[in-house]
């Protein structure tokens, strides 16, 4: 009986609160609803509704304690705990005046934003495209007691144009007024104005106790940054960086200049790769760019100058590992139709490096091009270049000119559908001017080619792979290859310019591919090859599921013992989702058994939230390695990630690093570092870092879920 009276009492309840709620459809886009009953005046062209009023619109809710509307002119007026949200903005505000056909409108007292940015402002107005604060506080971030944030009499915003304006500005951390601003106006970018700040201090086992600072700003295609760490113990680090990109229909730029200096204030520096001792002034500049013009046209250029061997270890760690060997050259290329005129520069920059300096390589590269005989091709290369060997105080050792020309012609014969043979003639002279003497070479190549090719449509679906249509194509080959030396001495010593290195890729197939090298010599070579491939369609779009390249090169005589051998170089790459992916390197000499590579790995990526990798790698029979690395988003504020590299050969962790990230409410940072290295020259240690960073007028990159990504690799 008490169930049965409470549920009456529920549902009568209910029924008489619908009864009092009212509504009105005032036109075909807009619904008015509110608590107390709607009134009706002007002959019903204006009404007005009270108490919890929601005005509800196609992409905008208005909420209000009191609403009143004209119904022809569209003039709203909303007071009382207003609410505006339209899209992923939200405004509160005492007071609102809207218009419901261009969704203009003004506000009074208001606070809101766009997450993570947020806003309190005096007066806030819409006209058109163009928003308008007045006397208000801006924040990249939820506001907190240590937040950045901009106070500032106007502030305005064209959609149109991409601009803004905003009045001189106090440039707050909290409470703390650590800055002026002078007015601005120009185009609107990432951050505030195309502004972004940092500040952090931490403490690192090798470089101590710091602090740092930085600002970037950029302009419509150049982002100019700086950063200053004082190092209690080392100095002060002055790193400032410039980055242009530019695109238009035929080319593009992209170049970047970025450098640091220290005055290093510690007694014991160590000595540089020469034993020399590591100066105190110690600097260096990177400069890259790559430039396409016209699309024919095509410049790289590299430069890496540093005026120590450890400067980028001491200071630069975590680029360390990839920034051991430096290039410095620069190459013009033109790509014409069917040919290819390039001239490259290589120069040392270093004088704790030892280089082969290239001043200049030009080359010029034709072909395959029809000839005028029925279904010929032929092929050209000539490639000079000056050649400088240079030791590590920049003393030049050796020099020479080298001269290659070469030539083929070849002839695609169709025997059956899908199989084709194509023998081929080539020559090569190589011609060598060295202070001592000057001697020449010529060396000519018969090649067979046989390819068959197939494909074949295979039904297969499956909704959990994502796959609706399966596509494989595979590819059988035969080449042999016949070359020997026409003129020339072999026993005329060539300088040594380049070490003996081995390949661990798949080694070239033509004498004319051999150029720019000393590795051209008499040989008589089969390779047999196979290759497949997979390819997959889901909803109108294609990837491809297996990639599979095998060859096997039978090599029946070589003058060079250092090639002789049967290699077998296969290399497979699986993604059956784009979540998955396998890939496997293989090089091996079948006659001897030594092994030049193998490497196997998997990389696995849960959406946003996790990934990890695990491979293998062994080389050159003295190299034995597995790596693993792996990230997690643990929860929206808090991030891991560790990487480890551990020696079968030795049976140890030579290299591990665990790293973890705390994002507070703001836009403050914790993160904590630890890292391990063993078997090295001068790292044979643990080092851990903490740091507390501030990343002010630029949007987090934690908070921004869609770009979270491993940034922790070998």
């Amino acid at each position: 009986m008490v169930r049965a009276v409470l549920s009456f009492s529920i549902l009568s309840s209910w029924f008489l609160h619908a009864l009092l709620i009212a509504g009105e459809k005032v036109s075909h886009e807009y619904v008015l609803e509110s608590i107390d009953p709607i009134i009706y005046e002007d002959d019903n062209t204006t009404i007005s509704a009270s108490n919890n009023v929601s005005l509800r619109g196609n992409n905008f809710l208005l909420l209000a304690d009191k609403i009143t509307m004209n119904r022809k002119s569209g003039e709203t007026i909303a007071k009382g705990s207003v609410s505006l949200t339209k899209e992923n903005t939200r405004i509160l505000a005492d007071e609102i005046k809207l218009s419901t056909i261009s969704g203009d409108f003004i506000a009074t007292n208001t606070r809101g934003g766009t997450y993570p940015s947020f806003f309190t402002s005096g007066v806030l107005e819409r006209n058109a495209s163009v928003e308008t604060y007045r006397n208000n506080r801006l924040y990249m971030s939820e506001p907190g007691m240590l937040e950045p944030n901009l106070t500032t009499k106007l502030y305005s915003s064209d959609e149109n144009s991409s601009t803004i304006t905003i009045a001189p500005s106090i440039v707050r951390v909290g409470n703390i007024i650590v800055g002026i601003l002078p007015p601005f106006r120009g185009k609107e970018r990432s951050g505030l104005w195309g502004m972004n700040t940092m500040i952090k201090f931490g403490k690192n086992t090798n470089l101590g106790w710091y602090g740092e600072t930085g600002l970037s700003y950029r302009w419509d295609d150049l982002t100019a940054s700086t950063k200053m760490v004082y190092y209690h113990e080392r100095g002060t680090w002055f790193s400032p960086r410039l980055a242009y990109s530019k695109s238009w229909n035929d080319g593009f730029i992209r170049s970047t200049l970025n450098g640091g200096w220290i005055d290093d204030k510690i007694n014991n520096r160590g000595v540089d790769t020469r034993g020399y001792t590591v100066p105190s002034q110690r600097s260096f500049t990177h400069f890259k760019s790559t430039w396409r013009f016209k699309e024919k046209w095509r410049s790289s250029t590299i430069l890496e100058w540093e005026s120590d061997s450890e400067i980028i270890r001491d200071f630069r760690r975590n680029h360390f590992y990839r920034n051991q060997w430096n290039q410095n050259h620069n190459e013009i290329s033109y790509e014409g139709n069917g040919y290819t005129i390039s001239m490259l520069s290589r120069w040392q920059a270093n004088d704790h490096e030892s280089r082969i300096e290239q001043l200049p390589l030009l080359s010029f590269d034709s072909g395959p091009n029809p000839m005028p005989v029925s279904n010929f091709y032929h092929s050209g290369t000539i490639n000079f270049s000056k050649l400088i060997k240079r030791d590590r105080l920049g003393v030049k050792e050796s020099f020479a000119d080298r001269l290659y020309l070469g030539y083929k012609i070849e002839r695609p014969l169709r025997l059956v559908d899908g199989i084709t043979m194509t023998p081929s003639v080539a020559f090569l002279i190589e011609d060598y001017n060295l202070p001592e003497n000057s001697f020449s070479r010529s060396y000519n190549e018969f090649g067979l080619d046989i390819h068959a090719s197939m494909y074949q449509a295979i039904p297969y679906q499956n909704r959990t792979w994502e796959i609706s249509q399966l596509t494989h194509l595979m590819r059988f080959s035969t080449g042999f290859r016949f070359s020997e030396m026409l003129t020339g001495n072999p026993l005329n010593p060539l300088p040594n310019f380049y070490s003996q290195m081995d390949d661990l890729n798949l080694d070239p197939l033509d004498i004319l591919d051999f150029r720019g090298s000393e590795r051209v010599d008499d040989r008589k070579l089969i390779r047999f090859g196979w290759e497949n491939n997979i390819l997959v369609k889901w909803e109108e779009k294609s990837r491809e599921l297996l990639s599979m390249r095998s060859y096997y090169d039978m090599n029946f005589e070589n003058s060079n013992a250092t090639e002789s051998g049967d290699f077998l170089y296969s290399e497979i790459s699986i993604h059956p989702i784009y979540w998955l992916s396998l890939n496997l390197k293989n090089k091996i000499d079948l006659r001897s058994g030594k092994n030049y590579r193998q490497s196997y790995g998997i990389n696995l990526r849960d959406g946003r939230f996790q990934g990890a990798s695990f491979s293998y790698l062994s080389y050159l029979d003295f190299n034995d390695y597995s790596y693993l690395s792996a990230w997690k988003r643990l929860n929206e504020k808090l991030h891991s990630s560790v990487s480890v590299l551990y020696d079968l050969d030795k049976n140890y962790v030579t290299y591990w690093r665990g790293r973890l990230e705390y994002r507070t409410r703001g836009s403050w940072i914790w993160d904590f570092s630890v890292n391990q290295r063993k078997g090295t020259r001068k790292e044979n240690n643990t080092e851990w870092s903490i740091g507390l960073s501030l990343g002010g007028f630029g949007r987090n990159r934690l908070a921004e879920a869609d770009r979270i990504e491993s940034i922790y690799s070998m």
